[in-house]
């Protein structure tokens, strides 16, 4: 593998927890930010019910559970990020005022991705200044158990 990245995932529902187990099980330190408490504090056992689930052996747990940290605010979670993966619902407005805040915290090499399956991925980017570093991902569902990613790049 190569160094760890640092990994931000902004949404802790379905897709956010599958992306990040994917993350932290190739050995990256993994961020997960949800702005819902409740989703928060179900983050960590959900994501240990579903290592389990794929078969994960019990002296691995702790090694990929100790590279996987919850944040309330995406700014805390993607601050250092290399790459931030966006798992919000499918909501034009609610993606572009994510990434408009994302791309005034993120460091310059950071690259953004937004987890889509519907929404064209250049309206999702259209207002960023640093849209050339802007990808689309369409990870299948449930991402922990289908490791399957098209990977969508824009015009830019």
């Amino acid at each position: 593998m190569t160094d760890p990245k640092n990994i931000a995932v902004i949404g802790g529902g379905l897709m956010g927890h599958g992306i990040g187990l994917i993350m932290a099980r190739a050995g990256h330190r993994v961020a997960i930010s949800d702005p819902v408490q409740d989703t928060r504090l179900s983050l960590l056992p959900r994501m240990m019910d579903s290592l389990k689930t794929i078969g994960t052996k019990d002296d691995e747990l702790p090694s990929i559970m100790g590279r996987v940290t919850v944040h309330e605010t995406l700014t805390e979670a993607a601050l250092n990020a290399d790459v931030v993966f966006e798992a919000a619902p499918e909501k034009l407005p609610l993606k572009q005022s994510i990434f408009a805040e994302l791309e005034s915290c993120v460091p310059e090499h950071c690259i953004l991705a937004s987890n889509t399956s519907v929404i064209q991925i250049s309206k999702i980017m259209a207002g960023l200044k640093t849209r050339h570093r802007a990808i689309g991902t369409h990870w299948w569902n449930p991402a922990h158990m289908i490791p399957l990613v098209e990977i969508v790049k824009t015009e830019w």
